[in-house]
This record gives C-alpha cells, sequence and structure tokens, in this order.
C-alpha cells in the first residue's frame, strides 16, 4: 500500500504518483492500517465517557465516522476517529489542525466539528453535529440526472460554503458527492452541509 502525503489517500495499486494531485507515493508501513476487527470493535463502546458510538455510517482512506449519542447531553453526534497508527505525531496534528479549521468557519451549511480528542492508545477523533440527509453521491445514484433547475440551488449552497472557508484560509482537500450532503427538503430547496 502506498499514501501520498499532500492528499493523504491510500492507494494499493498505484504507480508512483498520486492519481489526485501528483503527489509522490511513498510506502505506507506495515500493520499501520488497523484490522475491521479492530474498527468493528469500537461499536458499542463509549469514548472519553461522552460519546457512546452507535454504528459506523462511513469509512474512507484515513478514518472512520461513527454516529455517536452524547451520554450526557443524550444528542446524536458524529464522531470522525483517525483509522490509521500515527507513529510520528504528524496525522494527529493535522487532524487536529483540520478540526480548529472546521470549527473556525461558523457557516449554516458546513459542518461545524464541536470537540477534539485522544484515546489512551493516541488515536485522535473529533466530533461534529450529526447530519440527517443523503449524500450527494447517493442522490446521484438514485436521481441523476438532475435538471438545470434540481442542480442549481445545490451548487450555489455548495459555492457560498466554499466561499466561507476560503475567506478563512482554508481549502478543502476532500470535496467529493460522498461529502456533501442534502437535507430534507424546506420550502422547496436542497439544503446541503
Amino acid at each position: 500500500m502506498k499514501r501520498c502525503p499532500q492528499c493523504d489517500e491510500r492507494f494499493e495499486d498505484a504507480d508512483k504518483f498520486c492519481p489526485h494531485d501528483g503527489g509522490q507515493l511513498l510506502p505506507v508501513p506495515e500493520g499501520s492500517v488497523p484490522t475491521p476487527e479492530r474498527v468493528r470493535a469500537l461499536v458499542g463502546t463509549t469514548i472519553d465517557g461522552r460519546y457512546h458510538l452507535e454504528e459506523i455510517l462511513g469509512e474512507g482512506a484515513m478514518g472512520v465516522v461513527f454516529r455517536a449519542r452524547h451520554a450526557v447531553l443524550d444528542k446524536t453526534m458524529a464522531v470522525k476517529m483517525l483509522k490509521i497508527d500515527d507513529h510520528d505525531g504528524s496525522t494527529s496534528k493535522r487532524f487536529l489542525r483540520e478540526a480548529k479549521a472546521a470549527s473556525r468557519i461558523g457557516h449554516p451549511d458546513i459542518v461545524d466539528v464541536t470537540d477534539f480528542g485522544q484515546l489512551p492508545d493516541g488515536t485522535a477523533y473529533l466530533v461534529m453535529e450529526f447530519v440527517e440527509g443523503v449524500s450527494l453521491a447517493r442522490a446521484i445514484r438514485d436521481r441523476a440526472p438532475f435538471s438545470v433547475a434540481q442542480a442549481l440551488p445545490i451548487v450555489r449552497k455548495i459555492a457560498t460554503a466554499l466561499e466561507a472557508a476560503h475567506k478563512k484560509g482554508i481549502v478543502h482537500r476532500d470535496l467529493k458527492p460522498d461529502n456533501v450532503f442534502l437535507l430534507p427538503s424546506y420550502a422547496g430547496q436542497e439544503n446541503i452541509k
């Protein structure tokens, strides 16, 4: 397995360069990706005495997103946890920067990050608001092709959210349909996160 140091994506069968951004791929040390059993074992546990991990919502190259319930507030949250061993701490530091940056934006169409922490084994996690909705990727699979009238409000919301991030000096490095959520319609308009 190889990893791109620029976008942090991992590839099983890539050559020397990242197909996304052209960065030179580096080998991933053996044992740096936990087994599926380790990830599954976190479901049903409570981390930091506050976040009960109820189920896995999604998984990417670097992390896993859980639906969680805040033990005190009894509120549904999303917890994103790194799933790699971070021997030198650089990935955890970048993850913390991502959490801080996202929490600074304060835009209604960007998911709010509310907490950050580390497990006793050093695994970093961040806590976000839980978004009820369907990913744009799923909507495309289920409803494509979109008419211009259907697509325009979605594109407009994505653009205004990106503008808000850019005004804070933040560049979203993983913008894709899987990371855009369409919320239930409000007054005939698609809302996104």
